[in-house]
């Protein structure tokens, strides 16, 4: 996709994000006591998730290194501290191991993804783990940026999300793409498709952020967030948000990253089925060259997580364990059962 029109897009999308004010939320009727994104909803009112990729995953130069089941348990068992439930990119390459392994460490939800829609493979292992795991996974997401990267049509992945409804029914199924393509509802299905929206919100990528302070930047996501909740009847959970901590050198800083996500936690409305996770877990330094072969040079795509690669807490954690611990925010020890 060329860098103009990308910026068409954005432009469009601020644009629509004015007309959805005037729109009135979704006729649909509310999620009945069977519907799967029920239990999404439930999750997301109760629980704290955060995206995770294994930290000994990698992908280079279309060289895939595994993720053993070793190092996701060392993962997960840091992150349990914190977090009672989790997001996946994959259903392949050891990724697949993460739910026996979150459901001996006491998670209680996970959203599973398929990274290719057509991967019989993926396809394949998200089945089995259902089945195996059907109080714990509680979503899929097929596809992660397939549209904005054009790695398919909307036919296709519209397709396989129907193709892997019809296979395990009593899940909530959906993708995940950048904001505006849920405000615009572009294609014209692409919301009623989806059982819940698990959007990405990234000020970053916009083209007013480099002249934004952090304050606006956080401004913007809440906005946002409130004009999704309003366009839906369905549950929303924002997937990717966030600032990056490095690298040394640019705007990017520890700081400003904790500072990001204590405003973001204090702001965002406090609304039933609205909520969003912490992206991400874990820097890989590697998704910085992944990032540049289909959106351009991105040196701070290595930086994002919470942790560093080798698993030590970032200021963002100190400051974020103190909002926590406030008896009003989700995740705490007295939480709702999501089964």
């Amino acid at each position: 996709m060329s860098r103009a029109v990308k910026c068409a897009i954005v432009v469009y999308a601020v644009i629509a994000m004015a007309v959805a004010l005037l729109l009135p939320p979704s006729t649909q009727a509310g999620p009945g006591v069977n519907d799967p994104a029920s239990r999404v909803r439930a999750a997301i009112n109760s629980l704290r998730f955060v995206a995770y990729t294994p930290t000994d995953l990698t992908i280079v130069a279309g060289q895939v290194h595994p993720a053993s089941r070793e190092r996701i348990r060392k993962d997960l068992t840091l992150l349990r501290e914190d977090f009672q439930g989790l997001i996946t990119y994959s259903c392949a390459d050891g990724v697949d191991e993460v739910p026996a392994v979150a459901k001996a460490l006491g998670y209680r939800a996970l959203i599973i993804g398929i990274w290719d829609p057509l991967s019989d493979r993926e396809f394949r292992n998200a089945k089995r783990l259902v089945d195996a795991y059907p109080q714990l996974i509680v979503g899929i997401s097929v596809g992660n940026e397939t549209l904005l990267a054009e790695r398919q049509q909307w036919p296709v992945l519209r397709a396989a999300i129907q193709r892997l409804r019809a296979a395990v029914p009593g899940v909530a199924i959906t993708t995940s793409e950048p904001f505006y393509y849920y405000l615009n509802n572009d294609p014209a299905d692409f919301v009623a498709v989806q059982d819940f929206l698990l959007p990405s919100v990234h000020p970053l990528f916009q083209p007013w952020f480099d002249q934004a302070s952090t304050a606006q930047a956080v401004d913007f996501v809440v906005r946002v967030a409130g004009l999704l909740s309003a366009r839906t009847d369905k549950p929303v959970l924002i997937k990717e948000t966030g600032l990056p901590s490095g690298p040394p050198g640019t705007r990017f800083t520890p700081s400003a990253q904790a500072e990001f996500w204590t405003s973001l936690i204090r702001q965002l409305p406090k609304l039933p089925g609205l909520g969003v996770a912490y992206f991400e877990a874990f820097d890989h330094d590697w998704k910085e060259e992944n990032a540049r072969q289909e959106f351009g040079a991105h040196p701070e795509e290595g930086y994002w997580g919470l942790y560093t690669a080798g698993g030590d807490p970032k200021a963002v954690m100190t400051v974020l364990r103190k909002l926590w611990r406030a008896d009003n925010l989700p995740g705490k020890a007295t939480a709702v059962p999501v089964e």
